[in-house]
C-alpha cells in the first residue's frame, strides 16, 4: 500500500485529488481474497485474485456498484494493478486462460514470518514501505484523524491550499 500512496504524492498526480482510501483498498484487495482462502486450507486464492481477469471484473463490479463513479473505481483499479506488478513473477496474470502451478503451503503463517525475518529482500521492502508511510505522514502533516480522513478522500490538498 505504501508504493501506490507514494505515487499519489507525485505533484502532477496529487493535483488529481485521488481517493487514496480506494487506492489503498485496491492495493490490498488481491491479498484480502487470497490470504483467507489459504489460511482456511481452501487452496491458494492467488489463482483467483492475482490475475488480469479478476482485476477487470472487480473494477467493473465496483464501477457499477458505485454508480459509475470513476473517482472511486479508477484508484481501486490502479491499486490492484500496482499490487500485481509488485508480485511479479509469482502472479498467474493470464489465469484462467493459462494453467499455473503453485506450491501449497502447509503452514502459511510460519512461512510468512520466516520470510519476514530471514529474507533480505522482504526485510528491505518492508522497511522501505514503513519509511514511505512515515514520509507521507510527516510531509502532509497527518497528525490528526480528521487530517488523515481528508487525505484518504483525496481532498486534503485542497484544504491545505485554502488555508494557505
Amino acid at each position: 500500500m505504501a508504493l501506490p500512496l507514494f505515487i499519489s504524492e507525485i505533484p502532477v498526480i496529487k493535483k488529481l485529488e485521488i481517493n487514496r482510501f480506494s487506492l489503498i483498498i485496491g492495493s490490498l484487495f488481491p491479498d484480502i481474497i487470497d490470504k483467507p482462502l489459504l489460511l482456511l486450507g481452501l487452496g491458494t486464492g492467488r489463482l483467483f485474485s492475482h490475475n488480469l481477469f479478476f482485476i477487470l471484473i472487480a473494477f467493473l463490479i465496483l464501477f457499477i456498484f458505485t454508480k459509475r463513479n470513476l473517482r472511486i473505481s479508477v484508484p481501486f483499479l490502479a491499486g490492484m494493478s500496482i499490487h500485481l506488478i509488485l508480485d511479479i513473477p509469482k502472479v498467474p496474470l493470464f489465469y484462467p486462460l493459462i494453467s499455473y502451478d503453485f506450491l501449497l503451503l502447509e503452514e502459511p503463517l510460519s512461512f510468512w514470518f520466516s520470510q519476514l525475518f530471514s529474507d533480505p529482500v522482504v526485510i528491505i521492502t518492508e522497511l522501505i514501505g514503513v519509511a514511505i508511510l512515515i514520509f507521507i505522514v510527516i510531509n502532509n502533516k497527518l497528525y490528526h484523524r480528521k487530517d488523515i480522513n481528508e487525505y484518504l478522500k483525496g481532498s486534503y490538498q485542497t484544504i491545505i491550499t485554502k488555508e494557505e
